[in-house]
Parts: C-alpha cells; sequence; structure tokens
C-alpha cells in the first residue's frame, strides 16, 4: 500500500468531503423545522437550499470516493496477483514437492480475493465511520450533549459485540479456507487424472469423497454466513434502542421545552446518517477478519525457506559444448535411497548413458546436473566453475532438459515446439521435426504446426508428446542436453530411427541420457551404471558388455526379447 498512498490520500479526502457533507444535512433540516415552526418562509426555503446543495456534494464525494478507492483495491489486487505468481515461478525444485497445485490456486485466487474486499469496500466503509462520527457527534453535541449520550449509550454495547463476532469470523474464516483449499485440490487431481479414475471404475468413489469434502465446505460456509448475518440484526436493535431512547428522552425534553423540535428532527436525521456506517462496521470487520485470515496463508506461502532463484536475464553463451565434473556428488533421502557419493568426469562433447534399475537415482542424478536439485554435499563443475547460485542462470541457458513426463501446454505445436527458442524459422522447426521423426504427424493434424494440442498435449499420444519435448529441447541447440527415458513411450522402429538421426547431434552437444534400455544405451561413448545410487560399473558399451555385471546380464534379456518379438 505504500506506493499508493497518494491515491489512498485522494480516497481519504474524498470519503471526508462524502461524510462530512452528508452530516451536515440534519443539521440544516433542524433548521428548517425551527424557521417552519417561527412560520419564517424565506429561512425555511434557505435552509432547504443548503440541504439540496449539500446533498449534491455529497453525491459527488461518494462517487468520488468509490471510485478511488474501490479502483485502488483492483490494483492492489492486481499487483499482488502478479508479486505472487512471480514468486512462485522464482521458487526451487524442492519447493513444488511440498505443495499442492489445488492449494497454490485456491491462495492465487480466492485468498488474494479477500484482500482485495478488505483494501476496498472494507478500507472504505471503516474510513467512512471515521470521517462520519467526528462531524455528526460534534454537532449533536452541539444541539444537545445530554441526548447525545442518551442515544450513544447503545452504541457501546454494539462495539462489544462486534468484537465478539469478529473472532469467532476469523476462527471459521481460517477453517473455511482451508477447507476450499481442500476442495480445490482434490478437483484438481480428479480432473487432471480422470483417466486413472475412469479406467478403475473410480467415479462413485471419487464424487463420495467430493460430496464429503463439498458438505464440509458448505458447513463452514453457512456456519460463516450465520456468523456475518448476526451483524445487521445487532446493528438494527441496538439503532431501534437508539431512535426508541431519542423519542422517549428527546420527546420529553420538547415537551419541557429544553429542546426545540427541529433539533429533534436534526437528531432523527444524525441518527439516520450514523445507522448506515455503524451497520457497514459489522461488513467490514467480517471483511477484514477473512482478509486477515487469507493474509496469513498468503504470508506463510512465501515465508518458505527456500531461497528464491536469481532473475532471468539475457546471456551470450559459447557454443562449444560444455564439460560436467562430479567430485564426491551425493543427495540421499530420509528413508536413505537417493544418490552417490558420485565421481565422474565428462569432457565436452562426450555422451553418457546412465544405465539402472528403479529407484537407481537415474533421475535424481539427471536433476542434479540440470541444476534442479541441490546435492546435499560435493561439488558439480560446469566447464570447471561450480554450479551455484551465481552461475544456475548461464547455465540453463545453454541447457536442453527432457523429463520422464513430457508437459505440453495448452497452445499450438509450434509454440510449444519453440518455446526454448522463440526465434526459431520455419525451416529450423522442420529440421528438428524430422531428426524426431514428427514431420509425417504434423502433416497428418489438421492444421499442421498451428494446432492446438489441448491440456498437457491431450490429443497426442505419449509417444508424439515425448517427441514433442524432445525436438523441444533439440531446438534450443543446447550445450548440455539431458535425456530421462526420453523416448521409453517411443515404438522400436521409430526409436531406432530417432537414435540414427541423433547421431549427427553427438559432438555439438554433451549428452546425459538416463535409459532402462541397453540398445539405447549403446548410442553414447560411455556407460554408467547404477545401482542404490552407487556407481558400480563405468566403461564403454563395448567394455561392459564384455564383463560380468549388470550391463551384460540386460543386454542378454534384451537381446533376447528382441528376437522374440521379431519371431512372432
Amino acid at each position: 500500500m505504500a506506493r499508493h498512498r497518494k491515491t489512498l490520500y485522494w480516497g481519504l479526502a474524498a470519503t471526508v468531503w462524502c461524510s462530512v457533507a452528508a452530516s451536515v444535512v440534519p443539521y440544516w433540516s433542524g433548521r428548517a423545522v425551527n424557521a417552519l415552526e417561527r412560520q419564517d418562509w424565506h429561512a425555511s426555503r434557505v435552509f432547504l437550499g443548503w440541504m439540496l446543495a449539500f446533498t449534491l456534494v455529497a453525491g459527488i464525494g461518494r462517487y468520488l470516493m468509490r471510485n478511488t478507492l474501490i479502483g485502488l483495491s483492483r490494483e492492489v489486487e492486481r499487483e499482488q496477483r502478479e508479486s505472487l505468481y512471480s514468486f512462485l515461478l522464482g521458487r526451487p525444485f524442492a519447493f513444488y514437492e511440498k505443495q499442492r497445485v489445488g492449494d497454490l490456486m485456491s491462495r492465487l485466487g480466492d485468498d488474494v480475493g479477500t484482500v482485495r474486499m478488505a483494501t476496498g469496500p472494507g478500507l472504505m466503509s471503516f474510513l467512512q465511520v471515521l470521517s462520519i462520527l467526528p462531524v455528526t457527534l460534534g454537532l449533536m453535541f452541539h444541539t444537545s450533549w445530554r441526548l447525545t449520550l442518551a442515544v450513544m449509550l447503545p452504541f457501546c454495547f454494539l462495539a462489544l459485540g462486534f468484537y465478539v463476532i469478529g473472532k469467532w469470523s476469523h476462527m471459521v474464516q481460517q477453517k473455511l479456507q482451508l477447507a476450499f483449499s481442500a476442495l480445490t485440490t482434490f478437483s484438481h487431481e480428479t480432473i487432471s487424472g480422470e483417466r486413472v479414475v475412469q479406467a478403475f471404475g473410480l467415479e462413485a468413489a471419487r464424487v463420495a469423497q467430493f460430496g464429503a469434502l463439498s458438505r464440509r465446505h458448505a458447513m463452514l460456509s453457512m456456519k460463516q454466513s450465520v456468523i456475518f448475518s448476526a451483524y445487521a440484526p445487532l446493528s438494527a436493535l441496538i439503532s431501534g434502542v437508539s431512535l426508541l431512547v431519542l423519542v422517549a428522552y428527546g420527546g420529553s425534553l420538547v415537551v419541557r421545552h429544553a429542546l426545540n423540535l427541529g433539533d429533534l428532527t436534526a437528531f432523527t436525521g444524525f441518527l439516520v446518517a450514523l445507522a448506515w456506517p455503524m451497520m457497514s462496521m459489522g461488513w467490514s470487520a467480517n471483511l477484514f477478519q477473512r482478509a486477515k485470515a487469507g493474509q496469513e496463508r498468503l504470508d506463510q506461502l512465501m515465508s518458505s525457506s527456500e531461497p528464491s532463484l536469481p532473475p532471468a536475464e539475457a546471456i551470450r553463451l559459447p557454443e562449444a559444448p560444455v564439460s560436467l565434473r562430479l567430485e564426491g556428488l551425493s543427495h540421499r533421502f530420509e528413508t536413505g535411497r537417493g544418490l552417490g557419493p558420485l565421481d565422474l568426469n565428462l569432457a565436452p562433447g562426450d555422451s553418457l548413458a546412465v544405465v539402472g534399475g528403479i529407484g537407481s537415482g537415474k533421475t535424481l542424478l539427471l536433476q542434479a546436473l540440470a541444476g534442479l536439485r541441490e546435492p546435499q554435499s560435493g561439488r558439480l563443475l560446469m566447464d570447471g566453475e561450480p554450479l551455484s547460485e551465481k552461475t544456475i542462470r548461464r547455465h540453463w541457458a545453454g541447457l536442453g532438459w527432457v523429463p520422464q513426463e513430457a508437459f505440453l501446454f495448452s497452445d499450438t505445436l509450434r509454440t510449444n515446439l519453440a518455446m526454448g527458442r522463440p526465434e526459431a524459422t520455419e525451416d529450423e522447426i522442420w529440421e528438428i521435426a524430422r531428426v524426431v521423426a514428427m514431420d509425417e504427424l504434423i502433416r497428418r493434424l489438421p492444421e499442421g504446426l498451428d494446432t492446438v494440442v489441448g491440456e498437457r498435449g491431450v490429443i497426442l499420444s505419449g509417444g508424439e508428446r515425448q517427441r514433442t519435448a524432445l525436438a523441444r529441447a533439440l531446438l534450443r541447440r543446447p550445450r548440455l542436453l539431458l535425456l530421462d527415458d526420453a523416448l521409453s513411450a517411443v515404438d522400436a522402429e521409430t526409436e531406432s530411427r530417432i537414435l540414427e538421426n541423433l547421431r549427427g547431434f553427438l559432438g555439438t552437444s554433451t549428452l546425459v541420457l538416463a535409459t532402462h534400455r541397453v540398445f539405447v544405451a549403446e548410442t553414447c561413448a560411455q556407460v554408467l551404471v547404477l545401482e542404490e545410487g552407487l556407481p558400480i560399473q563405468l566403461g564403454s558399451p563395448e567394455e561392459l558388455a564384455a564383463q560380468t555385471g549388470l550391463f551384460a546380464r540386460l543386454k542378454r534379456l534384451q537381446s533376447l526379447e528382441r528376437e522374440l518379438v521379431r519371431g512372432a
């Protein structure tokens, strides 16, 4: 809010303008009634004219107030969403292992929305109360201090009631936002995994679980609504009691000639002027309680312990492939599984295949080489320089990364292919498409490269998504190319064609690929065999095939499998 101080001051000025003008209107009405009582028609017309003028001024002030403060709240909402979105994009890989997408979406949407309501309508109502009370009370005390104390006494109980209701509202709001987060997360997971849900016939079970979460959210929403609905009746009750005191005590003062009839009329107008601000205090208090709970969740998210990534910048890189050196690299989870210690050297343009069983640490090694996961011990050197916070952006600028699960955006195929290099020409895209055996697929698509692939590339098969992700990485002409089982969903014939085409890239990039297929590993100059995160074999494919060990055993089994497939 500090950067919007000037706008806030203008909003405050408009609020004071509106409140002061609205507060003075009952004063002129009282003067007009007193003039009528004296049968002074000219004075009554003058006072009625002042009433009309101040009413018009109050209307203009109200428009400026709403336009300024509501506009300010929208601007704050935009800035907060952009700041939160930028914060999320600057989080490291480890941050997202602890978060749920549905929860993050609820904070971006619902929590930011509650803060916006408090900084707009809530703040406007609060400022109205602060500005209208001094003026109105001053005029009331000027007219009759005894009657003022009498009619304002019930409002002390209103403040106490608002405090108690506000405490309840805050507790329920925290639970409500957690329930909404759980509901959003469950919905996101179910919709994203609808194929698994349908394949296993889990629709009824998921609907039942969704119903339970929905009922809890509805119950808390109803509870919050009940609490919120208590504000208006309490305000109306107190206002009614205050009006009753005004009629009873004020009427007795008029009968005893201690108060003019016009002053009693003015007091009625003063109470009417105070009624809406007093009632809106409960509404604004509820908005502030909701915003407090939402801001606490946002602050909790943005106070994560993971260091933020350095900002992106334009980087010029040498065209030569990168050299890699691992010195005692190690990363272990609490279960004991993980990677290392591992020592390794790769010259520029060299190629390495990482082979091993499930849980052997292949993916973990590639994540460390990609700079996505920081090792617990040891060093990783790129071109002789340690990979650190200062060099990570430079490393990513020359990286081509294809994870196990290819992720595509809900955009055109062209956009997905050129995402890492938007300036790529049409000829360059088609060249890479031929390398990954996608050229025929693109021609079959209804709009070619401009075909929208749907959310996560839903219109493409698993193998087609993998080839798209591989083409996206190759189009960058990376210095370091990391392939994590990037051809696991591709048929053998297409795989052989892609591997043959990839030989032309060997030497132009330093290549590290993780695979469980020996025949894929044989395209590389070196093979590293991992078992439970530890290196058990390292050498050329020919050397390891001649030795007794896991690599030779896998080759015999997969050769037999190929022969059986060919025979069939």
